[in-house]
């Protein structure tokens, strides 16, 4: 007996959204499971690691910490953008 637990995930689609992932399973010669776990864990990997990249070292840190603190006054060039900004809603 293997060690390893298998998990379930149980998920509503619409019929478009089914029929869409058993066509390209299908036209990616895997089963329909095999399909949405390559593709889930791909695009969970790309997430994690979208995430994970943002590293700062210690001045760049305390440089946004800083600016977060501290932020500048508004110049002339922010004033027109926010004005513009408020003109078009």
């Amino acid at each position: 007996m293997s060690a390893l637990k298998k998990q379930r995930i149980d998920l509503r689609l619409t019929d478009d959204d089914k029929n869409m992932i058993e066509e390209a399973a299908a036209m990616s010669n895997q089963t329909i499971t095999q399909f949405m776990v390559t593709s889930a864990s791909e695009r969970a990997a790309e997430v994690i690691d979208q995430h994970r990249r943002l590293v700062l070292n210690e001045e760049s840190w305390n440089q946004v910490m800083d600016a977060i603190s501290n932020p500048p006054a508004p110049n002339a060039r922010l004033k027109r953008a926010a004005k513009r900004l408020q003109n078009m809603e």
